[in-house]
């Protein structure tokens, strides 16, 4: 059997996102789908034991054209996403849902399994539709849960990550929601942020974010806006201004954390990944600015920067590759 007629099945269920995918071993992504968790109009996010039940029914609605895409190739792996981050410690209950239906596939089909961290998926899924050639680089995780920059290096298959800077309290994707949910807007709010944000126009940012060795607080800014949005009228443009001014200032803390990072730990290279990195707004003004101090920035296509499986089953792939196994199956 070819090696385009053996696929790599990755499984990812992250806190609002179900999401599988098929890779050959040539590298061609025949399937990524994903189906969002609904969350409550109104509410700001969902809890863990909701979104479990929520990834477990997902799963018939995104296997149902499975044999259509993928034809008669043969699933060799399962590679599943177990925990959040690749740390001691590092658990959610909703990856549950994924690693647990993943390891029963593997089994039934008699294929490897594999297991990685959904933080890998991302880097992983970010660096395969990117130029980024470098084995050791900045990754800048920005998501619904996350907002860290890491020191970055390949370690087989996956990464060896660093904590070294990011927000100590909020993420930027709680930060664009929570704000987007106050101006109306319903849960997840980043993209229409973003909509109102790009091409706004050019104005000095309103807010002050404190910041300090690459760290920063977002949690000023949620008050500031929303003490903005309770005290005036707010009219489309108005949402629109208030929407650029939220991601000036996450950008401005952005670059500054970069800029002094990358200085102290000498990578010219910055990866992004994560959902909010699919923001038009942020690509503009961080890689315009960050290019003017030699640090070149790298980012995917939109449906590999949110949350995929993707980046899973592309680390599955690697893991099979370097142990041998697609030999010993020839």
């Amino acid at each position: 059997m070819s090696l385009e007629n053996k696929i790599i099945l990755g499984i990812d269920t992250s806190c609002y996102t179900t999401s599988i995918a098929a890779i050959n071993l040539g590298g061609d992504v025949l399937l990524n789908k994903k189906i969002q968790l609904k969350v409550k109009e109104g509410n700001k996010g969902l809890r863990q034991s909701e979104g479990l039940f929520q990834h477990v029914g997902n799963f018939g609605e995104l296997f149902e054209d499975f044999k259509s895409r993928t034809g008669e190739s043969q699933i060799v792996a399962v590679c599943a996403s177990k925990t959040p981050r690749p740390q001691e410690g590092s658990y959610m209950p909703v990856f549950n849902a994924g690693y647990n239906f993943a390891k029963a596939i593997s089994q039934i089909v008699g294929a490897q399994f594999y297991e990685t961290s959904h933080q890998e998926g991302h880097i992983k899924a970010a660096q395969f539709c990117s130029n980024l050639k470098a084995d050791r680089f900045l990754a800048v995780h920005i998501s619904g849960g996350t907002t860290e920059i890491l020191i970055s290096a390949k370690n087989g298959a996956g990464f060896d990550v660093s904590l070294v800077g990011g927000s100590k309290d909020i993420s930027a994707g709680q930060l664009l929601d929570r704000v987007g949910v106050r101006l109306g807007y319903p849960f997840p709010a980043g993209r229409v942020i973003d909509q109102n944000a790009y091409g706004y126009g050019d104005e000095k940012c309103i807010f002050k974010i404190s910041s300090k060795d690459g760290h920063m607080n977002l949690s000023g800014v949620e008050t500031q806006a929303y003490r903005i949005i309770e005290s005036e009228k707010f009219d489309d443009n108005k949402k629109r201004q208030l929407s650029y001014h939220v991601l000036k200032a996450i950008s401005e803390k952005l670059k500054k954390s970069i800029i002094y990072l990358g200085g102290k730990y000498g990578c010219n290279d910055v990866l992004f990944a994560g959902g909010v990195a699919s923001s038009r707004f942020l690509n503009s003004e961080i890689s315009r600015d960050l290019s003017t101090k030699g640090i070149k920035t790298y980012w995917s296509r939109p449906e590999y920067s949110a949350d995929n499986a993707a980046g899973v089953a592309l680390i599955g792939r690697d893991i099979y590759i370097k142990n041998g196994d697609e030999k010993n199956e020839a």
